[in-house]
């Protein structure tokens, strides 16, 4: 057994772990803002409709100071309608009363719809704010667990490294820079099993003779079209437990 190829091969399975964390760790940030983008959604419906709420009340408070202006014109019109000393100036101001009925009327239908409007989204406000509420203690709650994972993702990804490291110490520095350079080019892998003489990245098939030699574990190969390192899993010292990266 090639203990250089070993370590190539265990180091694969840690990039391979490292990179699994990573999506992991990555994936708890971007589903925190989709969950606040969600609430601020819900929380902008809810500011709207209380919006509405106050813009209603405010309306109708308009109306009812219109309706005590329309009334003091009314008092105003009667004290007028005894003072007057022409049948003219008397059917005038007759005529200005029956407009001030008409626009009291008008602003006491619409001060009537406004109460019920406003008594409908008082009760609306009260079950958004209700149900917005609940909403933020789930993403509380979500994100703390969210943050929690995130936490022992970072720990794993830490005692990953410091593996990870050791590994690398443990290669030939010439080794390891054409491994680097792999890991870069090639998608991050740098080491591929080789089962019934195809490459189990590139799917390609590998010369027989070469087959034969690399089951021989003579020398470190790399696949002729993929140029990645080879092994063969057919011998037992290269089948780096999974199960022992899982743990971290």
């Amino acid at each position: 057994m090639l203990d250089q190829l070993k370590c190539l091969i265990e180091y694969q399975k840690i990039e391979d772990k490292k990179n699994q964390l990573l999506r992991s760790y990555e994936e708890g940030p971007r589903r925190i803002a989709e969950l606040e983008k969600e609430f601020e959604y819900f929380e902008g419906q809810c500011l709207l409709k209380s919006e509405e709420w106050d813009n209603a009340k405010k309306a109708q408070r308009a109306i009812e100071q219109e309706l005590d202006d329309l009334r003091g014109r009314m008092e105003r019109q009667k004290t007028r309608l005894i003072e007057v000393k022409t049948n003219k100036e008397y059917q005038a101001i007759q005529k200005e009363m029956e407009d001030t009925k008409k626009e009291v009327s008008k602003n006491e239908d619409s001060s009537l719809e406004l109460i019920d409007k406003i008594e409908l989204l008082a009760k609306e406000v009260a079950e958004l704010e209700k149900d917005l509420a609940e909403r933020r203690a789930v993403l509380d709650e979500q994100k703390a667990v969210l943050e929690r994972e995130g936490g022992e993702f970072k720990a794993r990804l830490d005692r990953l490294e410091d593996i990870r490291q050791q590994v690398r110490d443990r290669v030939n520095p010439d080794l390891l820079k054409k491994t680097d350079f792999l890991f870069i080019k090639q998608a991050g892998i740098a080491v591929s099993a080789v089962e019934n003489g195809v490459c189990n990245v590139c799917h390609m098939n590998i010369p027989p003779q070469k087959f034969i030699e690399l089951q021989r574990d003579e020398d470190i190969m790399q696949c002729p079209h993929c140029h990645r390192f080879l092994y063969w899993p057919g011998h037992e010292g290269y089948c780096i437990s999974q199960e022992d990266i899982d743990t971290i």
